[in-house]
């Protein structure tokens, strides 16, 4: 197995033992978390310390987090009259089979100056409180009861995700209903979800920022892709009439997609935050002329009746899915690439990086660039490339990404979707 190397860096508030080894754990911790390290899979750890700091304690600090079979060496540093003070830095030795261009290396506190093209791009994680009930981590592979995944999704039971979680693993799954996008993350991180499905763009309404985003601030892995045809229903309470609706209330993307429908009508669009939401309030709450737009299932789940099926005002309104897990999924007949990148500030950069993966005939299914938080006037651009990292030709663009970009993340590679 290959041995890769992770670096890191932090600083301490000053040269005490409480500050420093709070400051070294920190860091490891951080590492650990941003690209799924086992301890057993570490194979000797390098510290240093600039000369103003005790370098016995970053080694103990490891020891006290439970690394007692890690070979560990630490080190002073040459002094440096423009050096960074109160500098721990630490290289780990890793047996893994990931890829050099999929390891994240993390800086901390004031040493993000050393690498300011890594400035946001790692998010310290929340501590997990622990209770007796939580859920341990699942893999991909098996969920917490009988060996059936638990997906977690965005919105209300019967939400258009939740059909699309159906659709794709079939009924008998088990599905965790999220408040939030990032919830969604968070469900599959601490375990309690063993496969997250997450809206990433639409035929009609385009990219969803927020998602692409999170995919960036968060490790999860893309592991499959799944497109969605929406069906939109209108629903309301039943004994409703056709000719009493005088609004209809839903998320306003779905208001968006029926607006045709809507405004031929002369109906009162009222935003909501979910679709499915919408109709399990109207349900707990009837009101006079109000209908909801939202699914079948929706309808189904709160009783509620279908006046009029298949309402978006085009044939064509797909949802595309990505389905976030914690590990690579083995190849299948078709496969996709997705990453992230950031280009050089100079001329011609963003046309270099093209040309690696063009000149290796790899066709690029999606490509659009996104404003770089922190760094104002700079732009991370997402692209899909037809293949798998494991493809030869897919590897070498990688590679030669690497000396082009600023910085560069592997989201995955997944079958894709038929």
């Amino acid at each position: 197995m290959p041995c890769r190397g992770i670096r890191g860096a932090t600083t301490a508030s000053e040269n005490t033992p409480d500050a420093i080894m709070e400051a070294t754990q920190e860091l490891l911790r951080a590492i650990a978390a941003a690209n799924n390290v086992q301890l057993e899979d570490i194979a000797s750890a390098i510290f240093t310390v600039t000369p103003d700091l005790n370098a016995a304690f970053a080694p103990r600090a490891a020891r006290e987090m439970g690394w007692n079979n890690v070979p560990l060496l630490s080190a002073v540093e040459v002094e440096s009259p423009t050096g960074l003070p109160l500098c721990v830095r630490v290289l780990i030795h890793w047996n893994t089979e990931r890829p050099p261009y999929d390891i994240r290396h993390i800086y901390l506190r004031a040493a993000t100056k050393l690498r300011p093209d890594l400035l946001g791009e790692f998010t310290l994680p929340e501590p997990v409180k622990e209770s007796p009930a939580a859920a341990q981590p699942a893999k991909n592979g098996a969920a917490a009861a009988g060996g059936m995944e638990n997906v977690a999704y965005q919105g209300e039971p019967g939400a258009n995700s939740q059909e699309a979680v159906f659709q794709h693993f079939g009924a008998r799954v088990n599905t965790l209903a999220c408040h939030s996008f990032e919830a969604i993350f968070h469900a599959v991180e601490d375990g309690r979800a063993t496969l997250g499905l997450l809206p990433v763009e639409n035929s009609q309404a385009g990219s969803i920022n927020q998602a692409y985003d999170l995919l960036l601030d968060h490790d999860l892995r893309v592991v499959g892709e799944v497109k969605f045809r929406v069906h939109h229903c209108l629903l309301a309470v039943p004994g409703t009439k056709f000719e009493d609706i005088v609004r209809v209330r839903s998320h306003p993307q779905a208001l968006a997609q029926c607006d045709r429908y809507l405004q031929t009508r002369g109906w009162e669009a009222v935003p909501a935050y979910d679709t499915a939401g919408s109709a399990r309030q109207l349900a707990a709450h009837p009101e006079p002329g109000t209908a909801v737009i939202a699914s079948a299932l929706a309808g189904q789940t709160y009783g509620l009746e279908v006046l009029d099926a298949d309402i978006e005002d085009s044939a064509d309104n797909t949802t595309r899915f990505f389905l976030l897990g914690r590990e690579e999924p083995p190849p299948g007949k078709r496969n996709k690439t997705s990453i992230v990148f950031a280009t050089l500030h100079t001329p011609g950069s963003l046309y270099h990086v093209l040309g690696e993966i063009a000149s290796r005939g790899i066709n690029i299914t999606k490509l659009e660039s996104r404003p770089r938080r922190n760094r104002p006037w700079h732009y991370v651009f997402y692209a899909d490339l037809d293949g798998h990292w494991q493809d030869t030709a897919i590897n070498r663009a990688l590679m030669g990404l690497l000396t082009r970009t600023a910085f560069l993340k592997l989201l995955g590679s997944y079958p894709a979707a038929e």
